[in-house]
């Protein structure tokens, strides 16, 4: 099977889905930005993330943002030296060893276009976030059922702690309720 190349407007998918805050802000922006990369982390092979560049705009104090960053395995690039993020996208499209095997996430005809006159695939923003909001997430296993106790001599006995009711929870279930606690947290 061909490897899948995907390259996202990311303030594109952002607005799509629904991870912008209300006041744009540069705090408020740059927790959008990793709101984005863990939900793109959590759903996203590491081997597909290896492959996925993201493009955002830069507007203000392009000589204090740098080009080009990694963020959970996914390359990321600010346009910097480019008007706007599509113009970008259209060049990363252009010059693409493997236009056939790319995949452009954007809500932009413009970037439609110019990705299937280079034979690429392209589709929504909003689209692409509901299948991946459908996809399990890969690292949390979210579908996986918490541990179940295996004997009496496994659990761990916290009758002298200040927390009773916790008597017979097992190390590995603990673990598993942190884990999806986290998960929740992060989303």
């Amino acid at each position: 099977m061909a490897k899948r190349y995907i390259i996202i407007d990311g303030y594109n998918y952002l607005y799509a889905a629904g991870m912008m805050p209300r006041h744009i802000t540069p705090q408020g922006l740059e927790m959008a930005r990793k709101r984005l990369f863990r939900f793109l982390e959590g759903r996203l092979s590491a081997q597909e993330r290896s492959r996925t560049t993201i493009v955002f705009d830069v507007r203000r104090n392009r000589d204090l943002v740098p080009g080009e960053e990694r963020a959970a395995g996914m390359t990321i690039y600010n346009a910097v030296e480019h008007d706007e993020a599509d113009s970008l996208i259209e060049e990363l499209i252009s010059r693409h060893s493997a236009p056939k095997q790319l995949l452009v996430i954007s809500g932009d005809h413009r970037l439609h276009r110019a990705a299937r006159a280079k034979k690429a695939r392209a589709i929504d923003s909003e689209d692409f976030h509901d299948q991946l909001s459908n996809r399990s997430r890969q690292r949390g296993h979210r579908n996986e059922k918490p541990p179940a106790p295996a004997d009496a001599a496994a659990q761990v006995n916290h009758s002298d702690t200040e927390h009773p009711e916790v008597s017979n929870i097992i190390p590995d279930e603990l673990a598993y309720w942190e884990a999806r606690i986290r998960e929740l947290d992060d989303e």
